[in-house]
């Protein structure tokens, strides 16, 4: 029964990337799955096993169920990760490890049957447990040898049992099944890797039993050892400035770009890719080279030809009437070279037979391209890599060759990749044919999501559109939609105020009349012709350290920006958000009274937002201010950690960092760990500053001293008799400021004896002497 005949070599794969769901990796018919099925003493690297699945009858579903819950009881209960795969074959009847593929009518079926199995299959003291370790079906296309569809999958579910969820637990499952009249659990059983295979302990002597059940909480301490091991830490990436640098050819804008052309070289694409496409409409190419026979029936020219202009051609066809260019790049259409059929009723060739059949033509039409059609132009051609290279005679390997021949410069050329195994094996594959490395040229840890909207955001046609910062310096869209969801949250994006217009003079007016601090008072600040932002000395401090956090242990870490009031608290730490919001998702809390677990979803979807992919992800830093109450910011980080671990977010270093400021009455409050406090008395370095502030504001603004009383309280250190009036009102707009109004009189008497009891309540804004009593100099 084995699809490999006599005359058909096997080839040597690797399995789909574990926990991963949008790789680029694709299965073809007939290959050998290269993995062993178990690693002796290895937690970490997934177990493999292996069914043929061909049940085609109403116990299907019961099969597929079953036989997940078996294999991940077995693998919670030795603690280590595992994938089953249904449409891979097995001995007798197929070679051990050959991909088949299942023809799935409903993918959802699948996923629902799941999540009902481990309701029935597991105590219900386990189920979370089990949720949370078992994750959902995954459905790997199955191409066949000529890379075309074969409309089948293989069908993958992992199992994750990591040290936080299972602790020292043990897990026994129940034969159950699909008819809800006998879903009962009757027999129990605990199952277990041994070797390559599964068995029940409770089908042997007990004694075996009660000897593994001994041994767990040692397992559980092995698992943990192996998860702290390979802590994953923030680490520099810089392949979003890569990418940044190398499109544009160093001037980082699409709209004056180094180059005069771009040529694409790409190969089978995946539905859910065309979603991040946006880009080659945006880059227009000269010329695509594809390699997928289906391109125009479901690929990547089907998409693009809703957006663009196209000239189909086979290679040859390219060869005998190449293109003129044309001064109007814009409107000229792009020629799009069918290079493995799939144009014209063109067959497409197998692996191992498109060189002889097709290569000489493609070759010429790179010749044809690089000598007669843009011999004198700056051209950049991107490998744009959708599916993996993982055969030495795969047609871009051979391809690459013949570009690189025909190119005057090095620079011209680049790849991006959509997953690192995918690069990986196309470096390897690079480098032993041709012993050259390209990793600096290469692109393979951002998702095509962030290359995407990386590129688009280069091109002032998409400047108003807010972005947020992603990995290596990256960037992504914030959907309006998605935005609007985060009603909790003011989200601070990079590229805040660009493309928009406020009255500069009026912002900076509320702003230094008292008014609480604008996102445009910072933007403004860093324009043509403005002075900087003022900077108190904390502040430096506060964006090197808070950016160091991101390497503890937790999923939420605090940092404390305790301040007297009305000294500029809430403004630092607005202004630490702004500095940092390239290296940040910023946000703030807009109010405190907000449930906190919706607060907390909606940080971690912040999170995440275009961003699953990667491990640890952009972190995200949160203000929250005003909280009377620490134990409620300590509430809320435990919160946010519980919603982390529902939404299996992995990364074990911080994901969210909160900045907490609150006010604090303590001149004395010591600064420790991850703690600050901002005093009221300004060092000297801070009066210059804000000396040299006031000249630039008398220069624009008339009675900058008389107007602006905000400004002018901190400017003169908080100790102006006039500014006191500021002081106290501010102070009365807190939730507690009525009833503290004696604690004001009675300062505010003994530090202004020239003034009059009357003058005090005239501030005070009192109607009534009743509030007065019991204050010591009230002669009420």
């Amino acid at each position: 029964m084995s699809l490999n005949g006599k005359n058909q070599l096997s080839r040597k794969c690797n399995p789909y990337p574990f926990r991963l769901y949008h790789d680029t990796h694709r299965y073809i018919e007939g290959d050998i799955l290269d993995v062993p099925e178990s690693v002796a003493g290895e937690m970490l690297e997934p177990c493999h096993e292996y069914t043929d699945f061909i049940q085609t009858d109403e116990t299907r579903m019961l099969k597929f169920s079953t036989e997940v819950v078996r294999f991940a009881a077995a693998c919670m209960n030795c603690r280590t990760n595992g994938t089953i795969h249904f449409g891979i074959g097995d001995k007798p009847d197929f070679t051990h490890g050959e991909v088949l593929g299942v023809n799935v009518k409903d993918k959802n079926a699948f996923t629902i049957e799941l999540k009902s199995a481990l309701v029935r299959g597991f105590e219900g003291k386990h189920r979370e447990a089990a949720q949370l370790c078992i994750k959902s079906p995954r459905f790997v296309l199955v191409l066949t040898r000529n890379m075309a569809s074969s409309g089948k999958y293989v069908i993958e579910v992992d199992v994750e049992p990591r040290s936080t969820i299972c602790k020292e637990e043990i897990y026994h499952t129940f034969i159950f099944s699909i008819k809800k009249d006998n879903d009962k659990e009757t027999k129990p059983q605990f199952f277990v890797r041994d070797g390559g295979s599964t068995r029940d302990l409770f089908s042997k002597p007990i004694e075996e039993y009660n000897q593994f059940v001994s041994g767990v909480a040692k397992l559980a301490k092995l698992r943990k050892q192996a998860e702290d091991e390979i802590l994953v830490l923030t680490r520099s990436n810089i392949q979003g400035l890569r990418l940044i640098h190398t499109i544009t050819g160093g001037s980082k804008s699409l709209d004056e770009s180094s180059f005069d052309h771009y040529v694409i070289v790409t190969n089978k694409s995946h539905p859910p890719q065309l979603e991040s496409m946006g880009f080659l409409i945006e880059l227009n190419p000269f010329v695509v080279l594809d390699f997928d026979p289906e391109s125009s029936k479901q690929g990547l020219q089907h998409y693009f030809t809703q957006h663009r202009t196209v000239n189909s051609l086979l290679p040859q066809e390219y060869k005998q009437s190449p293109p003129v260019e044309d001064e109007s790049k814009s409107t000229q259409p792009t020629s799009w070279i069918f290079c493995n059929g799939g144009y014209e009723n063109e067959a497409p060739s197998d692996l191992d037979k498109w060189y002889m059949e097709k290569g000489a033509s493609v070759e010429a039409a790179v010749h044809v391209l690089s000598h007669d059609v843009l011999p004198n132009k700056r051209v950049l051609v991107i490998f744009l890599l959708l599916s993996d290279v993982s055969e030495k005679n795969d047609p871009l390997i051979k391809t690459y060759s013949t570009i690189v021949k025909h190119l005057k410069d090095r620079d011209q050329f680049f790849c991006i990749c959509d997953s690192k195994n995918g690069f990986t094996s196309w470096r390897d594959k690079i480098f032993d044919q041709y012993r050259v490395s390209i990793t600096d040229k290469c692109v393979y840890e951002l998702s095509l999501a962030e290359v995407n909207d990386t590129i688009l955001s280069l091109s002032s046609k998409h400047q108003t559109k807010h972005v947020l910062s992603s990995v290596g310096g990256s960037k992504v869209f914030l959907d309006r939609n998605f935005e609007n969801s985060l009603d909790t949250l003011d989200v601070l994006c990079v590229n805040q105020c660009v493309g928009q217009s406020e009255d500069k003079l009026a912002t900076e007016e509320d702003f230094y009349k008292g008014k609480e601090v604008s996102w445009w008072n910072f933007y403004y600040s860093e324009q043509p012709g403005s002075t900087p932002f003022i900077k108190r000395d904390k502040l430096n401090f506060m964006v090197e350290h808070i950016p160091d956090m991101c390497s503890r242990r937790r999923a939420c870490v605090l940092f404390n920006l305790l301040h007297a009031p009305r000294c500029g608290g809430t403004t630092l730490a607005k202004h630490v958000l702004w500095i940092l919001r390239d290296k940040f998702r910023c946000a703030v809390l807009k109010d405190r009274d907000f449930e906190f677990p919706e607060v907390a979803e909606q940080v971690v979807n912040l999170l995440t937002y275009k961003n699953e992919k990667h491990l640890p992800q952009v972190p995200v830093l949160l203000m929250v201010d005003q909280f009377g109450d620490k134990e409620e910011v300590l509430d809320l980080q435990k919160m946010i950690e519980k919603e982390c671990m529902k939404k299996n977010i992995q990364s074990r270093s911080a994901q969210v960092i909160i900045l907490n400021c609150m006010r604090s009455e303590s001149a004395d409050e010591i600064e420790i760990n991850d703690t600050i406090f901002l005093k009221d008395n300004l060092s000297d370095n801070e009066k210059k500053l804000f000396e040299d502030k006031l000249v630039e504001l008398e220069e624009t603004h008339k009675n900058a001293q008389q107007t602006f009383d905000g400004f002018m309280f901190i400017k003169n250190n908080f100790t102006s008799n006039k500014d006191r009036n500021f002081y106290v009102k501010g102070l009365l707009h807190t939730p507690a400021g009525y009833q503290l109004v004696p604690v004001f009189y009675n300062h505010l008497l003994l530090i202004s004896q020239s003034a009059s009891t009357l003058h005090i309540q005239v501030v005070l804004n009192l109607q009534t002497q009743s509030v007065l009593r019991g204050c010591s100099g009230s002669k009420s």
